[in-house]
């Protein structure tokens, strides 16, 4: 997979959960939950992100593992797209549970 065609999936899937969430946050409009639920699942998400953004800097810097600039390239992605995921995964069980 070209990194360009992984750009392009994470932004399929970015719009599809950012549709998802306007549908969660108009059908809760009447009242707070829904924007709680975007808020939690938003800090969920970003903290994964940070988390595998961490974890790519933490193999940068140790000094036995060598990773080329397209590695680094897919990690960040594949960290993105785990956030992405969370913010989906979070968004659907916050709304079904609140």
């Amino acid at each position: 997979m070209t990194i360009e065609l992984a750009i392009i999936l994470l932004t399929y899937l970015l719009l599809l959960v950012m549709s998802y969430q306007v549908i969660v946050l108009i059908n809760k409009k009447e009242d707070k939950r829904g924007c709680i639920i975007i808020n939690t699942s938003y800090r969920h998400a970003y903290t994964v992100l940070l988390f595998g953004i961490l974890i790519v800097y933490t193999l940068i810097k140790l000094p036995h593992i060598h990773l080329e600039s397209q590695t680094i390239s897919y990690l960040i992605l594949v960290s993105k797209f785990i956030s992405v995921i969370t913010l989906a995964v979070s968004i659907f069980l916050l709304s079904k549970k609140l």
